[in-house]
């Protein structure tokens, strides 16, 4: 396959083939390699990926008051400097916004009377609470028909959401 490689303005043809060629057909020819080029370019930007960037809750409610109020989405997302395509998706998904994630404690009053213990026993004792402390008390105070297991998983993140235990080291 040949190809023929020249300039955009057809003035200065770098081969004397390319002159026998209508001056019709060179336009057309440009045109196409024009576009070409254009359409490679779009595939490049398209690959190239931004940064993943989260936006606050704030900024959310913010946008979609305004789209509320009936200001147009593209200014929105020019002003606030957020892809269109994101703004679209929150009011698309509207109340129906999580409000959290992930796994919901299965008896959240169980999980704060147990906090409330290994806080009380921690100042009454002056002593760490330890983990299978923690399991052992909270199978006692888990409802009867409940499906529960206090495993090593859910004591972890017992004591990390309330902060129970705190493993310091002491330089010498």
């Amino acid at each position: 396959m040949i190809t023929l490689h020249f300039y955009y303005n057809m003035e200065k043809p770098i081969c004397e083939k390319f002159q026998l060629i209508p001056v019709k057909f060179r336009k057309n020819l440009c045109q196409r390699v024009r576009d070409l080029k254009a359409r490679q370019q779009r595939k490049k930007k398209k690959k190239e990926r931004g940064k993943y960037r989260s936006y606050s809750l704030n900024l959310k409610i913010c946008a979609l008051k305004w789209i509320e109020e009936g200001r147009d989405e593209r200014t929105i997302a020019e002003e606030l400097d957020i892809p269109l395509k994101n703004i679209r998706r929150w009011k698309k998904q509207g109340p129906f916004r999580k409000k959290g994630c992930g796994r919901k404690s299965i008896d959240l009053e169980m999980e704060q009377k147990l906090a409330a213990w290994c806080h009380e026993t921690i100042r009454n004792t002056n002593k760490r609470v330890s983990r299978a402390m923690i399991q052992t008390q909270a199978l006692k105070m888990i409802k009867q028909g409940v499906d529960f297991k206090a495993s090593k998983g859910w004591t972890d993140k017992f004591v990390r959401k309330y902060k129970l235990i705190r493993n310091k080291r002491i330089s010498k």
